[in-house]
Order: C-alpha cells, then structure tokens, then sequence
C-alpha cells in the first residue's frame, strides 16, 4: 500500500534526480518537486503559488544548490496550479512545457501571461538543452503533460499521470474528448520503455512498474467492461453506472473520482462507435 508524501528537503531518488516535497492547500496536501541534474540543473515543477510553498521550495533549492544560486530553469510537467502555481513567485529564466500545457496556463485567468516558456510540440522528443533526458507525452489527465525519462537509468518522473495507490484523475472538461481512450494510450507507450522505476509527485515511487503498468491496464479494460454491461442492464447515466457497478461508496471525494472514471469509459465506448451517446441541454446520457 503506498503512502502519501510528507514535506521535506531535496533528497536523492534515482541517478541524477533528487526530489522535494512541499505543502499544498489541495488534497492530498503535499506535491513533489524535481532536481535533475545534466550539464545543468533544472527544477521539475514548482509547486503551488501560496507562501509556504514557494518559500518551502526556496529553502529546499538554498539547502540543495547553496545560498543564491538558482536552478538553469524549470521544466513543467502540466498546468494545473499544485504544480505550475509557484512559477511567477520563483521567476525561472526559462519554463519548458509542451505547448498544449503552456496554453492552458496562459488560458486560466488566475495565472500571469508572459511567461518565459520554450514550448516542445508532438509526443516525444530531447529535453532542450538536457542531456540525457527526454519527454514523452501523458495523456488523459492535464493537457500536454510531460513526463521525464532518463533512459540510462530507466527513470521516469510521471507527476500525476501515474500514481501508485490513488487513481490518477481523467479529464472530463470536454465532452467530446476521449480522456480514457487517451490515458491507455499512455499506458502503452510507457509499457514500451520498460522503465526501471516511476517516480509520482503525490505517492511514493513506483518501484515495479511493469508490473503496475500492467495491472492498470487490466484495472481498466475491466471498467470497460462493468461499464458496457451496466448500459446493457438499463443505467443510462454516469451515477446510474456508477451505482450500478459499486453500490454503496464511502465519502463523497471517493464517488467524484469514480463518477470521473465511469463519464470518461462511457465517452470512450461511445467513440468507440460500442454505445450510443446523447447531449441534450448539457446532460450526458447512453444506450446499447
């Protein structure tokens, strides 16, 4: 069972990769941060904007690089704000995001604009001016979110793509997105890498991920399957299925990210052409 990071300085986690944890006002109330190291130093995300935590990362860059000196830039995982929050207080010379993420950013009007970002484009590629490190592109969760991969080590920093013990949640803005469809993608194209380890910015690390990867997707193609049978039996709604397939859920943060998964496997089978979907003033609904 895996655990729920605790706030601390920059320790080590993997060859040429070290990692903090700061405090962040959303569940689960803490969120990683990265060092990597090539021929230079580059922050991974930057935590939220609130004062604790940006001066936690502060404390934990002074702890780690010496009073003064700064980190080459940051590399932003995706835009959502327990990741992207601290990047105007902390003021890199240069932020690079896939361009999808960096739109989102710009798009969200509690963020500042003007930004130093080097977008990368497509789905995969060299992290610029990183040696040694490459991005891959996570799908289903945030728009444009990178994940890390140090081949030589077969480490991948995953941020919220994957997580171990927690479900990762799937976007649900658009209606028209295939965010399940999308995330299964992304489990394949990592299957493929046979990473050594992944590292998450909310649990502990994912020590075998084969394994993992492998159990996520069977997790999955059994939703798919809960899901297609609960239509078959009359639930024609993501909470009908979702009461339909789990009955009795504990907590209403537990049935929100199940309500998510179950809208996000309904919109899948529909575009899968395996269901029929209806939008009418705004609701969702489905049949065989």
């Amino acid at each position: 069972m895996s655990t729920v990071l605790r706030p601390g300085g920059f320790e080590p986690v993997a060859a040429g990769c070290r990692r903090a944890v700061v405090p962040s006002p959303w569940p689960p109330h803490s969120v990683a941060v990265f060092l990597i190291e090539s021929s230079g130093v580059w922050l991974v995300d930057t935590g939220t904007g609130s004062g604790e935590s940006v001066e936690a990362v502060r404390e934990a860059l002074g702890g780690a690089l010496g009073p003064g000196r700064q980190p080459d830039g940051v590399i932003l995982t995706h835009s959502h704000l327990d990741h992207a929050g601290g990047l105007e207080a902390l003021s890199p010379a240069v932020v690079i995001a896939h361009e999808d993420a960096a739109a989102a950013f710009e798009a969200d009007e509690r963020t500042p604009s003007g930004l130093p970002f080097e977008r990368v484009r497509g789905t995969f590629g060299p992290v610029p001016g990183v040696p040694e490190w490459e991005w891959v592109l996570g799908e289903g969760h945030a728009p444009g979110h990178l994940l890390l991969w140090r081949p030589e080590s077969g480490t991948l920093l995953a941020g919220d793509q994957f997580l171990h013990g927690l479900k990762t949640p799937l976007r649900i803005a658009n209606p028209e997105e295939d965010s399940f469809g999308a995330y299964l993608d992304t489990l394949d194209r990592v299957a493929a890498l046979r990473p050594a380890i992944v590292l998450t910015s909310h649990t502990d690390p994912i020590a075998e991920p084969t394994a993992w990867l492998d159990r996520e997707r069977r997790r999955l193609t059994r939703q798919l399957d809960r899901t297609r049978e609960a239509v078959r039996a009359g639930a024609r709604t993501a909470e009908e299925v979702t009461d339909r397939t789990y009955g009795s859920i504990p907590g209403p943060g537990a049935r929100q990210l199940l309500l998510r998964e179950k809208l996000a496997a309904l919109r899948h089978l529909a575009s899968e052409g395996e269901i029929r979907r209806h939008l009418v003033d705004g609701q969702e609904s489905f049949e065989p």
